[in-house]
């Protein structure tokens, strides 16, 4: 079966990851961070957004 991006990925490619990361490095956005960085946490909170969910734990289920 072929691979085929979803529209969640869709909605995340006009945003340019190397100009974010150089956002966050200039910022020191990931300093203290150890495994959960700037742009997973991005990515949460549009998700969270866009579903409608208003708790982590909905946000985790979906």
């Amino acid at each position: 079966m072929r691979f085929r991006g979803s529209i969640f990925g869709k909605l995340l490619e006009p945003i340019s990851r190397r100009r974010f990361q150089t956002v966050v490095d200039g910022l020191d956005g990931d300093g203290y961070d150890k495994s959960f960085k700037s742009w997973d946490h991005l990515v949460a909170l549009i998700y969270a957004q866009l579903s409608g969910h208003d708790s982590l734990r909905g946000v985790e289920a979906g």
